[in-house]
């Protein structure tokens, strides 16, 4: 009475069984070799389909089996300890897939079939894509390639040929001026002038168009950083009387060259923007923030943030121009008063975006901020 309710417990729970569960034995000859296995028990559905397969034999409902290498797998499960979990494709029409588990259980194997075929399919598709977006990304970086090598050639000629007319206008004022009216001269002073800003221009076009991050990362310590680009602006700093104070900075994951241009292109700025009547002064401080406290689209709320301030006592700028002044081009003060090319703020901008970070500037009566954001951990 046991037996026969333990069996019926049995036979419902495999019915039950939304994948496909079959309890098998092993037929074996005369040399005690398995020739085929005899289903026991098992699931009313086998491969998708509804088949009651009690008593009949693996090989004369599947022979299929044997060509394609599962009854082997299924023999050495029977023959020893070793369970047996892979996935299989199956044709028979269609095509579909099934996660196949076998383990020895008496003297049979019992066999856990699932179909994976969505998933798989799934998996498939996501392969497909990442070999589509591979093929893009290289098509993109041979692409980039050669928009480098066409900016270094044609910015090299452009440059050579603003030498070029620069020198000529010097000859002619140096060999022929006394001919010249000073109207004239004026004028060809005035064009060298223009020529001169041109190159500038040129020079900070190059400089946006090579940031990129090909560099391999590493940990700076921005404190090293920091004293290398002091030492290579020690003649200016000198000549503007200015006075630079920092906190110790932390060691960062970043891109080391680019880390400095930072810090040169933002100690540079705060030079160039000094009010007439007072000595630059300006200050690097560093703090760790939450996300959470910084009011900026770009921050993440559940990690923290190395925010390295520069903070200045030059003329500022407007408070509604926080956003604009780092885009391409763009002159925060009146034509003419301050020298510049409206990119080095861009270029800052697109560091901290390679170091999945974000910049932001504050301006009040008294002084001018520029905040960099540092994630500490990988985004």
């Amino acid at each position: 009475m046991n037996g026969n309710l333990n069996n019926e417990l049995l036979k419902a729970f495999l019915d039950a069984s939304s994948n496909e569960i079959h309890i098998l034995e092993a037929v074996r000859d005369s040399n005690n070799t398995i020739t085929d296995f005899r289903y026991l028990m098992g699931s009313k559905v086998a491969y998708g389909k509804n088949v009651d397969l009690t008593g009949k034999l693996l090989l004369a409902v599947y022979p299929w089996k044997k060509e394609t290498g599962l009854f082997e797998h299924f023999v050495r499960v029977a023959e020893g300890d070793e369970p047996l979990n892979l996935v299989f494709q199956y044709h028979n029409g269609y095509q579909k897939w099934f996660n196949i588990q076998a383990k020895k259980f008496d003297s049979g194997l019992i066999v856990y079939r699932e179909d994976v075929t969505t998933a798989k399919q799934a998996e498939e598709k996501i392969m497909e894509l990442n070999k589509a977006l591979f093929s893009k990304k290289r098509e993109l970086e041979a692409l980039s390639s050669e928009l480098r090598t066409f900016n270094t050639i044609a910015a090299n000629d452009y440059n050579d040929t603003l030498k070029n007319l620069y020198n000529s206008m010097e000859f002619i004022v140096n060999s022929d001026g006394k001919n010249l009216s000073d109207a004239g001269k004026a004028n060809i002073r005035r064009a060298q002038a223009s020529i001169q800003k041109m190159k500038l221009l040129t020079d900070d076009i190059i400089a946006f168009s090579k940031i990129h991050s090909q560099e391999e990362i590493a940990s700076v310590d921005l404190n090293e950083t920091l004293a290398g680009v002091l030492n290579g602006l020690d003649q200016k700093i000198k000549s503007e009387a200015a006075a630079i104070l920092s906190d110790k900075l932390p060691v960062i994951t970043g891109y080391p060259s680019l880390l400095s241009l930072l810090f040169y292109h933002l100690i540079t700025n705060a030079i160039k923007f000094r009010r007439p009547d007072a000595a630059p002064t300006i200050e690097i401080r560093h703090s760790v923030v939450n996300g959470s406290d910084i009011k900026h689209s770009a921050a993440v709320g559940d990690i923290n943030y190395n925010a390295i301030s520069f903070i200045d006592n030059g003329i500022g700028f407007d408070p509604q121009e926080g956003e604009k002044i780092f885009t391409m081009f763009y002159r925060r003060h009146e034509k003419g008063k301050q020298k510049g090319s409206g990119i080095g703020l861009a270029i800052c901008k697109k560091i901290m975006d390679l170091h999945s970070g974000f910049i932001v500037a504050e301006c009040k009566p008294e002084c001018t901020t520029f905040k960099c954001y540092f994630p500490t951990q990988k985004l």
